[in-house]
């Protein structure tokens, strides 16, 4: 019987310790997100209120409005690397304040990453064409490409959740239709089965080519205040325009090398720029 008791403490021993090891992880886990939320708490906090200083001293005192700005965007900027958080509305608030201090690349770098988490908004959309309007250089988007967006302008408007989102219930409309016809055929259904399968097609099409663009040109912006486009990768080669391009200024990236990245701008031309004068949207 004793030996019985003992080959039973034996084996319930390991497991209690087991149990008792997995809760400590557990408290732990939980105190260390705990903390993380606090700091992520403590970093916004912060970021709200010297923005808001900033903009109580931008008329009377530009100087202290843009340390306080810059302070903002350094606690915005704790809050995506080291909480490791990332959404739209921190984004677009550091665009906000990059462009009250008159770094109008930055503050277009940061909406068009605040687009990727929140497309539809109107008030970044009005903030980004704003700051576009205020660019040096005018580059013209090519008149294909601008009609192009007006004919498909689902797939532009559009998010890609919503585009998505359609696609699949025109997917599952398609289904419960042909199924209801097995039983019952009229004229009505058969019109329904048809817009239901072109919505399908539609948005199937519209999510794989932004699947498929996504892997390929990154977009990016000119952060410096002025750049020389090249020919080529390096100092020597000849100056592709005979004006530099200046800060905002968009383009694709197509090729990076040794310290230099092949851009195409939206008008089709393509050149070579020093890769510390731009920044990609996606980091």
């Amino acid at each position: 019987m004793m030996g019985s008791r003992h080959e039973i403490k034996m084996i319930i021993l390991p497991f209690a310790a087991a149990i008792a090891l997995l809760a400590l992880c557990c408290n732990n886990l939980s105190a260390e997100n705990e903390l993380a939320s606090h700091r992520a708490q403590s970093y916004l906090s912060r970021a709200e209120k010297a923005f808001r200083e900033g903009l109580e001293l931008d008329a009377t005192d530009p100087e202290k409005a843009s340390g306080s700005f810059q302070e903002s965007i350094l606690y915005y900027r704790e809050l995506i690397e080291k909480g490791g958080i990332r959404n739209g509305r921190i984004f677009y608030n550091i665009g906000n304040a990059y462009f009250r201090m008159g770094k109008l690349g930055r503050a277009i770098l940061n909406y068009k990453r605040a687009a990727l988490y929140m497309p539809n908004n109107e008030n970044l959309r009005q903030n980004l064409e704003y700051a576009r309007s205020r660019r040096l250089n005018k580059i013209e988007e090519r008149d294909k490409e601008k009609i192009f967006k007006t004919l498909f302008f689902l797939h532009y408007d559009l998010s890609f959740d919503l585009r998505f989102l359609l696609f699949t219930a025109g997917f599952a409309l398609v289904w419960i239709t042909a199924i209801v016809m097995i039983f019952i055929r009229t004229g009505l259904l058969k019109t329904a089965l048809i817009l239901f399968s072109v919505i399908t097609v539609i948005f199937l099409g519209s999510v794989v080519i932004e699947i498929i663009s996504s892997r390929g040109a990154r977009e990016g912006v000119i952060t410096m205040e002025s750049v020389m486009a090249r020919k080529g990768d390096a100092k020597s080669y000849q100056p592709s325009f005979t004006e530099p391009l200046r800060e905002g200024t968009e383009f694709s990236l197509l090729e990076e090398r040794g310290g230099w990245y092949h851009i195409e701008l939206v008008n089709g031309e393509r050149c070579w720029i020093p890769s510390r004068s731009a920044e990609t949207v996606l980091e």
